[in-house]
């Protein structure tokens, strides 16, 4: 049997969040000088229990958000037509100093580096500025960081980069695994090769579940 650990009026104000944030900053642009950039960054994290859905890891950007837009849809105008996640969380994302710094530098061709690769850990730890990297990684033997260029999905949509990674429980020794961080970096390994850190609450992997990873970098001017 399917396990939903997450109510239908949670499910649905998490997507609302999560689906209206590029419009959200837009409003938000309105009435700013035109000299302003705004920077929003929302990341959405989605377990879907075992057998119910099935994603090609190079599409799952497309695949999971068009699941995420159904469900919206479903539970805006109370209906059942599609498969509900597990559970699903909006997460506003934290740029490390240090990621800020690495995209100057790219920006400025002093470095050829790129954002490649997610990573997923067990702290809760509050996201800060001054961190380096995840504070618990997994160090199980089947466990590596993901490359998004060859396991995963990256695209631009007009002036939003567009990240998205595929775990299973094959990524781990075990499982049940409690999911509670996750990372964008610019290196396989390395401490301080993170560009940004994000923390959830527990999402919990059990055999054959699966678990999406998306980033969201919107920018937009102010319109005045």
């Amino acid at each position: 049997m399917s396990v939903v650990i997450q109510s239908e009026s949670e499910l649905f104000s998490n997507l609302v969040k999560y689906i209206k944030a590029p419009d959200m900053l837009k409003y938000e642009a309105l009435g700013q000088s035109h000299h302003i950039k705004l920077h929003k960054d929302i990341w959405g994290m989605t377990s879907w229990n075992s057998g119910t859905v099935e994603f090609n890891p190079h599409n799952i950007i497309t695949e999971n958000e068009q699941l995420l837009q159904e469900n919206y849809n479903d539970l805006l105008n109370g209906l059942n037509t599609t498969v509900r996640p597990k559970k699903f969380e909006p997460n506003d994302n934290v740029i490390l100093i240090q990621g800020m710094k690495e995209s100057i530098d790219r920006d400025l061709g002093i470095s050829t580096t790129k954002l490649d690769w997610n990573s997923i850990g067990t702290s809760a730890t509050a996201e800060s500025e001054s961190q380096t990297d995840l504070i618990s990684e997994f160090t199980d033997a089947a466990y590596a960081r993901k490359v998004f260029s060859t396991a995963g999905s990256s695209a631009r949509v007009n002036q939003t980069m567009r990240l998205g990674m595929l775990w299973d429980s094959d990524s781990f020794d075990a499982a049940p695994v409690t999911i509670r961080e996750s990372g964008i970096h610019w290196a396989l390994t390395g401490t301080l090769k993170c560009h940004a850190r994000v923390v959830s609450t527990d999402f919990v992997l059990d055999t054959g579940d699966l678990f999406v990873i998306q980033i969201n970098e919107l920018q937009e001017n102010g319109t005045l």
